[in-house]
């Protein structure tokens, strides 16, 4: 029988207060009554899947989630909802992020599984960066980040920090992606299989505090990643650094655009630097110029 329409009325039955005499009757308490039409509810959810009726599937998987925590199996529960969430993720992404919440709360509070609720706040959080909620986007990788540093993933948290600290500095909080680079950087620092990214983290962190306007305390910061990797001066990302702060002493314009293109043509600037040495050419090396990179 693969019709929902069937699961769900058998639910149903199961459902309806027996009491009395009938209760004793069918020898069956009302909890176990609700374990079997929760079965039946997550049968239907399953048929609803198959049958491409994502948004039904999700509503039983929340139906389902809702009884088991009534009855409380907390860790059914949210199974259910992260199936719930894996249905709404493609139709409904407001049912998908209030389903995913609610799973996470139960692993933090109910299960504490701190793993679990590390992998899915992470997801919660790309989930919102999908649908343009960059500030709740930026809150859940930084919350990614602590969990997965609670069950001691570095890895994993210096990943989710990566991202948070990228978003933050797309949305102009430079101050708290330099606070987030500060941190993977040291973490990074002598660890063999990151230190092939240190550059770009320098990188990002000194473009960061010239966004600041504070063109005094960048260089004093690449002493210091000179200090924690004497390799960076080697790379194309230290020269440029180096050419952005002569540029700035002479409010050069058109010697910062020169070397930007040149790095340009070896290393492809993605977005979020593009934008970081727009910001340093409009509002520190030519606070009167327009012209863009």
């Amino acid at each position: 029988m693969s019709d929902p329409q069937y699961y769900l009325a058998e639910a149903e039955k199961l459902l309806k207060t027996q009491s009395g005499f009938l209760s004793f009757l069918s020898g069956s308490s009302s909890s176990m009554r609700q374990e079997e039409a929760t079965d039946f509810i997550i049968q239907a959810a399953n048929s609803y899947r198959l049958k491409k009726q994502f948004e039904k599937a999700g509503e039983q998987f929340v139906r389902a989630a809702d009884i088991q925590h009534k009855l409380g199996n907390h860790n059914d529960s949210a199974n259910n909802l992260i199936e719930a969430y894996k249905c709404y993720k493609g139709v409904s992404p407001t049912d998908a992020i209030d389903s995913l919440k609610k799973a996470i709360h139960i692993f933090l509070t109910q299960n504490g599984q701190f793993r679990r609720a590390a992998n899915f706040t992470n997801d919660l959080a790309e989930l919102y960066e999908s649908v343009g909620d960059t500030p709740n986007a930026i809150q859940s990788y930084e919350q990614a980040g602590d969990y997965f540093t609670t069950d001691n993933s570095e890895a994993l948290a210096n990943k989710a920090f990566l991202k948070c600290a990228d978003l933050s500095a797309l949305n102009g909080d430079y101050k708290k992606a330099i606070e987030l680079y500060d941190v993977i950087i040291k973490q990074s620092v002598g660890n063999s299989l990151t230190r092939w990214s240190l550059k770009d983290y320098f990188f990002k962190d000194v473009l960061c505090l010239l966004c600041l306007g504070d063109p005094i305390e960048a260089p004093k910061k690449v002493e210091k990643f000179l200090e924690d990797d004497p390799s960076f001066q080697q790379t194309r990302e230290y020269k440029l650094i180096q050419d952005i702060f002569e540029a700035i002493d002479k409010g050069d314009l058109e010697g910062f655009s020169d070397k930007v293109f040149e790095y340009d043509q070896f290393s492809k600037l993605d977005k979020l630097k593009t934008q970081l040495l727009l910001k340093i050419k409009t509002s520190v090396v030519d606070k009167d110029d327009d012209e863009l990179l």
